[in-house]
């Protein structure tokens, strides 16, 4: 009964299966993992018994790749025991509804067009349902009014993504499994984890990916409880599709919407009879009945009054007719909209909204002026007129301010952007570029500023602006400089790639000395996981000596020293952790340079762990914390251990990077805001799932989640050490 040997047996035993039914089929194990949407070393592990407790879901997708007959798969699942039982069976979960919000204001005259859609969504053969339309029509609004009719036939749950900033057709179906709960982001992982709920998946903006339709198609025929209710430009010209075009405003709907939002604004609506030449009617008719520009029209309107807004649009040259309703006529109405809007704006605005359109993303309050030069007199009154309007918009989440032009909107715009003004804007956003970037990057070093990192994720998309025409200017040094500063607040916001992208923008060979050791660092701080990664930190570090920079070789002696302890060296590593600890405190001072200073301690924890001592990391880690808060500093040593614990994973650590979660929580993290503890909370689920605990991996998932609540600081406490004698018990079997 307690033969030591059965586990292992039992292990064989399946993995002689599994080999013997693929090798039947006359399957590679590499073909068996595409056809199951597994990874091939995960069918090469089961078949030489490194895995040995297969999940479901797994034995469910190779079942399902080989075709087993009930005999075969008795044969199989037998040699798993009691946790083979209900392998095949599909699992019994709860599907957590993120319900598609409610229309963001009233809606009025869709009656018809919301009834046509719900009949649709309950007999439509394909179950794909389309909206098309022109920008601005209100497409959106429609779904969601009718996703909120239909969500009570859908008990699985009703989902909604909003694809706006996707661009690439196969990132689709992540941003759908995110949705959804899950980070199964293939068809078939996703499949199985909608399989058998009746789901509704609202889709938001898919014209611009709609090359992903037919995996949308492979999802339904794997989900046959799924409806997905899109919303797209274009048709996405599959089979499955059922169309429906949402057409403008009829005229007396036009006439209501404009007076609800007037009187939304704060102004009185106006009483008139309804006929065709009262001021409302005009303009309603001047907005050829698309929702986006009666809105633009109403919001002026609450300002200047119906007729004085009449009175002024006809001094200028009238709106272009509505022609056919094709995507060609779609545009030119929208276009026409936004023209006929900006006219009504001042000079100021309507100077200001071209130049804005060059940023890809979001900017700060702090890059108006730079794109506004030169003429900067009333940049911000003209900003704020643009919102006004809602040709911008704003948001108030996090400490930073940001700003964006719809894309729509903004892809108008940057069509009336002469070139010759596109290059004046581009040299002044590269000045404000480098000059903000230098700003920056010695707030979060010097003091560990943290609304300085969120200021640089706001203006990134500018940054990057800045630094592409240094780069195209010639001006290597000053794009090294910029790429340096802001390496470290990309890092922590998770930019690794697209920094890294950066870096390779850029030549040693064009580079001085000195910006050869920026551009190294900052090589080095985006991919720490390099091989070359000591080469090219101590490379830097000689270089930043020779240039007599102490910040920059205390920060490359940093990441050498790094490097030397994935290589064994602990000697070395600490000969360089030395020379970086003798820059700071003979050449810095630690109320400036609080990065250095505080890594030093970091770097000799992580040593210390490697070596197997852990009270002696617990003490380095303990002294870094107790430096930064000397200081003031708003740097989180909690925040780099639960990074250090993500790269330590990564290197198959996973005992090690339970021990740096457990300190990350020690030292505060948690009291950090949801953002920090959800970082936290998503690498312990990652560790506890490579650890194969599937139970604490979802409890920590619950704890990442948006909507996990306040915590009892003794359970999450008891949850680190329980990670930490989990991690220690697999590590000691290995």
């Amino acid at each position: 009964m307690n033969d030591p040997s059965g586990p292992a047996r039992k292990a064989r035993s399946f993995a002689a299966v599994l080999r013997e039914l693929r090798e039947a089929r006359s399957l590679t194990q590499q073909e068996l993992a595409a056809a199951a949407g597994l990874s091939v070393d995960a069918v090469s592990a089961l078949e030489r018994g490194r895995r040995t407790q297969p999940q479901p879901h797994t034995v469910r997708s190779l079942a399902s790749a080989l075709q087993l007959r009930d005999a075969e798969a008795t044969a199989l699942l037998s040699t798993l025991g009691r946790a083979g039982n209900g392998a095949l069976e599909m699992p019994s979960r709860t599907l957590t509804s993120h319900p598609p919000p409610p229309p963001a204001i009233p809606v009025v005259g869709r009656d018809d067009e919301v009834a046509e859609i719900v009949a649709a969504l309950r007999s439509a053969p394909g179950r794909l349902v389309t909206l098309t339309g022109p920008g601005g029509v209100g497409k959106t609004t429609v779904a969601l009014l009718a996703a909120q009719t239909v969500v009570a036939d859908h008990p699985g749950g009703a989902f909604f993504a909003d694809l706006t900033d996707v661009t690439d057709p196969d990132d689709v179906l992540a941003v759908v499994a995110l949705a959804a709960g899950t980070h199964a982001d293939t068809v078939t992982g996703l499949g199985v984890h909608l399989a058998g709920a009746a789901v509704l998946l609202v889709l938001d903006n898919l014209e611009r990916v709609a090359a992903c339709a037919p995996q949308l198609v492979e999802l339904l025929s794997a989900c046959p409880g799924a409806v997905v209710l899109a919303t797209s430009r274009v048709p996405l010209r599959v089979r499955r599709e059922r169309e429906i075009r949402i057409a403008p405003l009829d005229p007396a709907a036009a006439g209501r919407l404009f007076s609800e939002r007037l009187t939304a604004a704060g102004a009185r609506s106006p009483t008139t009879g309804g006929q065709d030449d009262d001021p409302v009617a005009q303009l309603c008719r001047r907005a050829d009945g698309l929702p986006l520009a009666i809105e633009l029209l109403a919001a002026a309107a609450a300002r200047l009054g119906p007729q004085a807004l009449l009175d002024r649009v006809d001094q200028s040259a009238e709106l272009p007719v509505a022609g056919p309703r094709d995507l060609p006529a779609r545009q030119r109405t929208m276009a026409a909209t936004i023209e006929w809007s900006c006219r009504i704006l001042g000079p100021a605005a309507r100077r200001l909204f071209p130049r804005l359109a060059i940023v890809p993303g979001s900017f700060s309050l702090n890059t108006v002026d730079a794109i506004a030069a030169p003429d900067t007199a009333d940049a911000v009154g003209a900003l704020a007129e643009l919102i006004e309007h809602s040709l911008v918009a704003r948001s108030d989440a996090g400490q930073v301010a940001r700003f964006r032009l719809l894309e729509p909107v903004r892809r108008y715009a940057l069509e009336t952007l002469e070139p010759t003004e596109r290059e004046q804007v581009q040299r002044s956003v590269s000045q404000w570029a480098l000059r903000t970037a230098r700003e920056l990057g010695a707030r979060i070093r010097g003091r560990g500023d943290m609304t300085a990192v969120e200021q640089v994720e706001v203006d990134r998309g500018v940054l990057r602006l800045g630094y592409d025409q240094l780069v195209d200017a010639r001006r290597h040094d000053d794009a090294a400089e910029l790429l340096w500063s802001v390496w470290l607040p990309m890092w922590m916001n998770g930019h690794t790639r697209e920094g890294f992208a950066w870096t390779e923008r850029l030549r040693e060979g064009d580079l001085s000395e000195r910006g050869q050791a920026r551009w190294l660092v900052a090589r080095a701080g985006f991919n720490r996981v390099a091989a070359n990664l000591f080469a090219t930190a101590e490379r830097a570090m000689r270089l930043a000596e020779q240039v007599d920079d102490a910040s920059l070789a205390a920060e490359a002696a940093i990441f050498a020293s790094a490097a030397a302890l994935r290589l064994g060296d602990f000697d070395g590593s600490g000969a360089l952790l030395a020379q970086a600890e003798a820059h700071v405190t003979q050449r810095l001072d630690v109320g400036n340079d609080v990065w250095a200073a505080v890594h030093v301690p970091i770097g000799r924890g992580d040593g210390a762990l490697l070596r197997g001592d852990r009270s002696a990391a617990m003490r380095h880690w303990r002294s870094a914390a107790a430096t930064a808060q000397e200081v003031d500093s708003g740097f989180s040593v909690a925040a780099v251990l639960a990074e250090c614990a993500q790269a330590a994973r990564s290197e198959g650590r996973l005992d090690d990077a339970a021990v740096m979660l457990a300190a990350a929580d020690e030292l505060g993290l948690q009291r950090h805001g949801h953002r920090r503890r959800a970082h936290l909370a998503g690498v312990a689920a990652a560790v506890a799932a490579e650890l194969g605990d599937v139970a604490s991996a979802q409890w920590w998932e619950g704890v990442a989640g948006p909507d996990a609540g306040p915590l009892d600081t003794d359970e999450l406490r008891e949850q680190f050490r329980e990670l930490v004698r989990r991690a220690d018990t697999v590590s000691g079997q290995d």
